[in-house]
């Protein structure tokens, strides 16, 4: 029988180098490996055990996820970081068996400073996992979305543990940091299925009110695509210095191509039916007055140099 505690031969410097030396030291070496190879085999089968591990962890919370409402994206990223857990938890079992003498915490200890350099230097990339994981935790907003970010506003394409991305109306793509978008203020256009849109018109003040008013009612009702619940209203809002100006209220599907071509359709019509009734929308009407101003102080003092 093999016996692993058996004892190697120390090699022992020369006072003169020579290749012998290197013998006994590649020897040792040998010899060391040979005693320590049942606990290397050990050591990769625990740590092929617990990679299996992560892996099956991995599955199950992507096939949960695809079964149920859960998120795909942050069940394929819990998941990743599931099977990158159980990899790092076997590297140090492994250790362990190899080198008993080791001990994880010593290696963390020593660390320490380390990591909070690294912490440091990564602090930006730190904040956005964590904000993607709380964007893809609470839901905010999903892909397939129409959000707008600041100056961006766009379709949601991807969330990612870094960053989201979004087609803009415009064709571009934008890719927005997840800290950036957690900790401002977003409008998500789509979250409900309907919006409402509204629209200024102006009438003129020899034309009447409910006319007016019942013709925008009878387009708005006419016009395929604006939603008959809620329904439209239509509000006299001001005395305009050369209209009547109403705001005119209507609801249509949220998504931004939709209300683009309801809203042209409403306006289209709004103003062809005006134009039927003989009802008028003016322009901004300017009073200009006038007067020669020289003309009028020359006279002026005339008439005092006459009265002296």
């Amino acid at each position: 029988m093999f016996n692993l505690y058996m004892q190697t031969p120390t090699p022992r410097a020369p006072a003169n180098f020579d290749l012998s030396f290197v013998w006994y030291t590649i020897r040792g070496l040998w010899y060391e490996l040979l005693a320590r190879l049942p606990y290397i085999m050990v050591a990769l089968v625990a740590l092929l055990l617990f990679v299996l591990a992560g892996r099956l962890v991995k599955i199950a919370l992507t096939t949960a996820g695809r079964r149920t409402r859960f998120d795909l994206t942050l069940s394929d990223l819990l998941g990743r970081l599931a099977s990158a857990f159980g990899t790092v938890l076997g590297l140090f079992v492994a250790a362990v068996i190899i080198f008993p003498t080791f001990r994880p915490v010593d290696l963390i200890a020593g660390l320490g400073i380390t990591s909070i350099v690294i912490g440091f230097a990564f602090r930006d990339v730190l904040q956005n996992f964590f904000a993607g994981l709380l964007i893809l935790w609470r839901r905010p907003f999903v892909v397939g979305d129409e959000i707008k970010a600041g100056e961006y506003e766009g379709t949601v394409e991807e969330i990612t543990a870094r960053s989201t991305r979004l087609r803009t109306y415009d064709g571009e793509r934008a890719v927005l940091p997840n800290a950036q978008i957690y900790t401002n203020a977003l409008l998500v256009r789509s979250a409900y299925s309907a919006r409402r849109i509204r629209l200024g018109v102006g009438i003129g003040y020899p034309d009447s009110i409910e006319s007016g008013r019942s013709i925008i009612h009878q387009v708005l009702k006419k016009t395929e695509g604006v939603l008959e619940q809620p329904g439209p209203w239509v509000y006299v809002t001001e005395l305009a210095p050369s209209s009547v100006n109403f705001n005119v209220y209507f609801w249509t599907e949220s998504h931004q191509f939709n209300v683009l071509e309801i809203s042209d359709r409403v306006i289209t019509g709004i103003k062809l039916a005006l134009d039927k009734a003989g009802i008028d929308i003016p322009y901004p009407h300017r009073v200009v007055l006038l007067h020669n101003v020289t003309r009028t102080r020359r006279e002026g003092d005339n008439s005092a140099s006459e009265r002296e």
